[in-house]
């Protein structure tokens, strides 16, 4: 088990847990912030300004400490298909609409994506991109949720992977991201399947432990219910003849690096982690990922826990010094 290097007084903003375009491992997305040049991390290298993201790896040791605060993650411009550009926030401000400072959310190229299929309002390269094929996909969770979304033709299988999916499928295949969206809504409306699921909802659902009402057989088949009432749907509904897809049956695969999490769920011995990442001192060893959830082990103890990382997206984390402690934990007996 590795040590990350130790920061610098400088800080680095966390983007949240990005996850690679095919199936390898996912990074925890840092850049460096606060006076000065960064030469170190609470989890990672980078110059200020500069990307300093840590491989999120089996072993990797992160120690950390969460600034008061949630902070602007500046705003992305799309140029075309295949290329946009991030800017980080001029102004180093706190976050005031979700992720962004209210100038960076009206520099945001991508908050016209979910609503352009009814206004037609879109930055020329948003166009650009919405007119590539898009996916509609069925995401099922570890607590028995599930959500109906899209994904662009290039991340197509990384959408479901940093969802945390623990069952998904691809159920139709738009002409462009227009039709795709109403799709989604038509599928919304008609079957009130919804369109997000919170992360800490995730990492408390691979945490539920014995006696769950869901393990992975029984997800699987409500999974596949779920996709089949949506196949259904979308062959007989008259909205959907209007816009130019054809239906597909094409299941995902989670990543590898879940593997861990998974099954520890699936035989209900994941614990939830003690505490938030939200504030405070952290410290434990990477054993798996599955979307913004990180499964993780603290030292003294066997045991896997589950900790919701989508808390660290907007926080500055600076130089760690200790190690989470584990709680007292008495399986059920009965």
């Amino acid at each position: 088990m590795s040590e990350q290097p130790h920061a610098s007084p400088g800080s680095l903003l966390c983007h949240g847990i990005a996850w690679p375009a095919a199936d390898g491992p996912p990074r925890l997305a840092l850049r460096a912030v606060g006076g000065g040049a960064a030469t170190g991390g609470a989890v990672g290298r980078g110059a200020a300004g500069g990307a300093a993201d840590v491989v999120l790896a089996p072993g990797t040791r992160l120690v950390f400490d969460v600034v008061p605060g949630k902070w602007c993650l500046g705003h992305t411009v799309v140029h075309g298909r295949d290329s946009r550009t991030s800017h980080a926030c001029p102004g180093r401000s706190p976050a005031e609409r979700g992720h962004q400072c209210g100038p960076c959310f009206a520099r945001e190229d991508t908050r016209h994506m979910h609503d352009f299929h009814r206004s037609g309002i879109a930055p020329e390269g948003l166009r650009a991109y919405l007119a590539q094929e898009h996916w509609l996909y069925v995401a099922s969770f570890a607590h028995g949720a599930a959500k109906i979304g899209t994904a662009a033709a290039g991340g197509k299988w990384r959408r479901l992977a940093e969802q945390g999916a623990v069952a998904g499928s691809y159920v139709a295949l738009a002409a462009d991201g227009r039709a795709v969206r109403v799709l989604e809504d038509l599928v919304t409306r008609e079957l009130r399947l919804g369109q997000s699921v919170r992360s800490a909802a995730k990492a408390a659902g691979l945490a539920a432990g014995p006696g769950a009402a869901h393990d992975a057989g029984s997800l699987a088949e409500a999974h596949a219910g779920r996709a089949a009432s949506v196949r259904r749907l979308l062959d007989a509904s008259p909205e959907a003849a209007t816009v130019p897809f054809r239906p597909v049956d094409e299941r995902w695969d989670p990543p590898a690096a879940a593997a861990g999490l998974l099954a520890g769920w699936d035989a209900g011995r994941v614990r939830p982690y003690p505490g938030s990442l939200a504030g405070g001192s952290h410290g434990f060893t990477v054993d798996s990922v599955s979307g913004q959830v990180l499964g993780v082990r603290l030292r003294g103890s066997d045991e896997l826990f589950a900790v919701d990382a989508g808390a660290l997206k907007g926080r500055r984390l600076t130089r760690g010094g200790g190690a989470t402690e584990a709680p007292a934990v008495q399986d059920v007996l009965f």
